[in-house]
């Protein structure tokens, strides 16, 4: 069975053998043939041209990313209501093919996801990575019947969008003079420049790519915090025009309490300038505006700020977000976009015209508990650190744990259980900066979150998912991607402390990263 788990599957007596690099296309589906031989291809054992060739036929009867297949002795009939979902349909086929050497079981298979939402975020900012990494992963989602890209642009660390109108922002903002690094025997900065950013003509392609795949890029722009880079170009953005530099260190520290100014009409002219570039090349519904780990204390000092909440009647600087976001939220509204916050920006004035990604665990009380936003009328993802943080060791976030979030969150009534539209996986960079070490904290954990968001809960078990996992070694492999094997096998706690503690300290990837390097000897992907 493929991953992730097929909703329905009837297998038949017999089999045939499918060519991999020819089809019939309705001609409504033309824009697809370049995902469906992607997805065939990763198959690989499939022949180049002889065999059953299969018909990919649009039916307006199904959802967009639903898709049947039939397949005997006669052919291979594929019908679905989209691009999205005759991809989705190729990438089964691959899987179905691989797990009986080429030969495509005669089979009856009805599929479609349980939630709309299935993303990943891919942090460029912290490290910097090309666009051929990002496609690889790009082809992975695809396989794995993910439909999001968040494709975190904006940080502290760095800027990563070509800018004509603020040219600033790439000759300042794009490149960071060190990189703090955190070995042992290295504390301190590594004295090494990092940068870079990705043309307009790069980031078109890469929106084509992904199109043909069925899926969305969600591009993130990050306010009114993690926005230094932006800053650093351009200072007067901030409650106090100083000299500033792009961020060398991670996390939230003093250059955190660097804020746009909320209280200056010149931000939001910049911003809004900014987002018609950003709009003009991403074609999406969807435009990510951060608002999380906004430190405010010079909004507190400054009198621009304080002169607004006094106007707009805010009783703090936490509605101050609120209408700060507000603003950006309307502007998007405004241009037929939505806009994603990260739970951090909660508040009760926020527009609920606003999806919250939620990021912290799901345990958490107060004022932004998910459950409140939902049933109050809002809309959620589910992206909770403990579980679909890719960055953290598989020492702290084992794969069963991974596998083990549900979109079933206690406390949201029945009614709008369908407003938590899915999850999202992240992959943040302080500490990811090379393709081996992204990968090796991606795969396979890429395949156990793309069961909780398209498989229905009844088919979910893990067990299972372990057996049908296997095979897809092969496809790392073959790929020449990295990838931690056996992270199936449960760490004693002090074990997952001692691991954990040992990643902090040493930019490794613990027990299991010098375990997985020993076993396997990984070339780079061609």
């Amino acid at each position: 069975m493929p991953i992730p788990n097929i909703r329905s599957q009837q297998v038949l007596e017999g089999s045939v053998l499918l060519c991999r690099t020819d089809a019939v296309f309705d001609p409504a589906l033309a824009g697809a043939w370049e995902g469906v031989f992607a997805m065939l291809s990763l198959g690989e054992q499939s022949p180049e041209t002889e065999g059953m060739k299969a018909e990919f036929r649009l039916n307006s009867a199904l959802l967009e990313e639903a898709y049947t297949i039939r397949a005997n002795e006669n052919g291979v009939l594929v019908e679905a209501g989209g691009i999205a979902g005759v991809v989705y349909a190729a990438g089964t086929l691959a899987q179905l093919s691989a797990e009986h050497d080429g030969n495509l079981p005669c089979c009856v298979v009805d599929d479609a996801p349980e939630q709309p939402w299935r993303g990943i975020l891919i942090d460029v900012c912290r490290h910097f990575f090309p666009i051929s990494t990002v496609k690889t992963l790009v082809d992975l989602m695809a396989y794995y019947k993910y439909n999001r890209l968040h494709l975190h642009l904006t940080e502290d660390q760095g800027f990563r969008f070509e800018s004509e109108k603020f040219p600033l922002l790439n000759s300042v903002g794009s490149y960071r003079k060190s990189t703090f690094d955190r070995h042992k025997d290295n504390k301190g900065h590594n004295g090494t420049p990092h940068g870079g950013y990705y043309t307009k003509s790069e980031l078109r392609e890469l929106v084509r790519y992904c199109k043909a795949r069925g899926i969305e890029i969600v591009p993130e722009i990050d306010m009114p915090g993690h926005a230094l880079s932006m800053i650093a170009a351009y200072p007067e953005l901030a409650c106090v025009n100083e000299p500033v530099e792009v961020a060398t260190y991670f996390g939230v520290t003093d250059f955190s309490k660097k804020l746009f100014c909320a209280g200056s009409e010149k931000t939001f002219e910049f911003l809004f300038a900014l987002l018609d570039e950003v709009l003009e090349i991403f074609p999406f519904p969807y435009l990510h505006i951060g608002g999380d780990e906004a430190l405010k204390s010079e909004w507190k000092r400054c009198a621009r700020c304080q002169k607004v909440m006094r106007e707009q009647k805010l009783k703090d600087e936490h509605e101050l977000q609120g209408y700060f976001l507000n603003r950006v939220i309307d502007y998007l509204k405004a241009r037929g976009r939505e806009a994603i916050v990260w739970n951090d920006g909660l508040c009760d004035t926020l527009s609920r015209d606003a999806i919250c990604q939620y990021w912290t665990p799901l345990t958490k009380k107060g004022p932004g508990q998910i459950a409140q936003y939902v049933n109050a009328g809002g809309r959620a993802i589910l992206s909770p650190v403990t579980r679909v943080y890719y960055d953290y060791p598989y020492a702290a976030t084992p794969l069963k744990k991974t596998y083990g979030l549900s979109p079933l969150v206690r406390g949201v009534k029945k009614e709008h259980s369908r407003d938590i539209l899915g999850v999202e996986a992240a992959i943040w960079t302080e500490w990811i900066d090379s393709e081996e070490k992204l990968f090796f904290n991606t795969l396979p954990r890429l395949a156990a979150t793309s069961e909780t968001g398209w498989s229905v809960q009844a088919h979910i078990h893990y067990s299972a998912f372990l057996k049908r996992l296997q095979p897809h070694y092969a496809l790392y492999e073959r790929l020449g991607l990295t990838y931690a094997k056996q992270v199936e096998k449960p760490l004693p706690v002090l074990r997952r402390i001692k691991g954990t503690a040992q990643f902090v300290a040493e930019e490794t990837h613990a027990e299991l990263y010098a375990q997985q390097k020993t076993e396997q000897s990984p070339s780079k992907r061609r």
